[in-house]
């Protein structure tokens, strides 16, 4: 029998995605553009079967620019996801925010808020918040990397396995985030919302970072920080497939987790909550994975065993 759609693993995670943000908007259908919005969710569905659908046909070629879209093209959802998370934790919480809670936590563990003390310290130094800024920027290209290198290296199953893995995680605190929304110190920290990184001059990508932060809303998603979490994981990976790129991606990882802090977009306990959850995080993508791996595989080979990426 010819199959009409060939799903992976990663098109059936972005359909379910799709689905559920399309569900919550049509829950709060009668606010602004919620129903519209639902519908694109639901037209981003069509686009997932239309790959699959070409898959099927042998229309998509190996090592083309047509393969690299149809291999990552759910990480052109992320910031859709993100936003529209945002948006349903403060329709779910009429605004309503947990940042109490880790302001105090963040006074009893280190005394002080570091988010306050590490601008106010260190945020004459124009060279120094530039290349926080940049590190910053450059959590979009590590949580892109290890799938990206590994398919330019024709690593295709292992590329397709992080892709998963990242997307999965991601997944979780999405989840999270609409159910317990944290604003994050720039937000919730009076001084530091009246600052708006006014105190924290730069060049290029502060310019890049602040153009961003002005016109995103981001008040909801601070705990665990994705950042320091998704960073995490994309290091794992880095050590697991490509180690030859530890070198450049350590350092980058280290300097974007006091970023974090420093930018005040999150307390430092969420650095520390967001490493607490990767260790569940990487357990759980990856028996998805494994699971879903090998139920695709007999369905498409009968009683044949699940074919195994180069990391098994």
């Amino acid at each position: 029998m010819v199959q009409r759609f060939k799903l992976n693993e990663v098109d059936i995670l972005a359909l379910a995605l799709n689905g559920f943000f399309a569900l919550m908007h049509l829950l709060f259908a009668g606010r602004g553009h919620n129903l519209l919005i639902g519908a694109a969710f639901l037209a981003g569905n069509a686009v997932v079967l239309g790959f699959a659908a070409a898959d099927a046909r042998g229309l998509i070629g190996r090592a083309t620019l047509l393969h690299f879209v149809r291999t990552f093209y759910v990480q052109l959802f992320y910031t859709a996801y993100f936003t529209r998370v945002i948006v349903l934790s403060q329709l779910v919480w009429d605004g309503a925010s947990f940042d109490e809670f880790f302001y105090r936590m963040e006074e009893a563990v280190f005394g002080l808020q570091l988010a306050v003390l590490l601008p106010d310290t260190f945020g004459h130094l124009r060279a120094l918040n530039e290349l926080f800024y940049f590190v910053y920027f450059a959590f979009y290209i590590l949580l892109c990397a290890p799938s990206w290198l590994l398919f330019l290296y024709q690593r295709y199953a292992q590329a397709k396995r992080c892709l998963f893995v990242v997307t999965a995680s991601f997944a979780v605190l999405y989840l999270w985030y609409v159910f317990f929304p944290v604003h994050g110190p720039k937000y919730f920290i009076p001084e530091l919302y009246a600052r708006w990184y006014s105190d924290l001059d730069g060049y290029l990508f502060a310019w890049i970072m602040r153009s961003i932060f002005a016109e995103a809303n981001l008040a909801g998603a601070a705990v665990p920080s994705s950042h320091v979490a998704i960073s995490l994981i994309a290091l794992i990976l880095h050590a697991r497939y490509l180690r030859r790129t530890l070198w450049v991606v350590v350092p980058l990882t280290l300097l974007l987790w006091i970023s974090t802090v420093y930018l005040y977009a999150h307390y430092a306990v969420d650095v520390l909550l967001g490493w607490a959850v990767v260790p569940p995080l990487f357990w759980f993508s990856t028996v998805l994975y494994r699971w879903m791996n090998r139920r695709i595989t007999l369905r498409a080979g009968g009683n044949a065993p699940a074919a195994r990426t180069e990391s098994d």
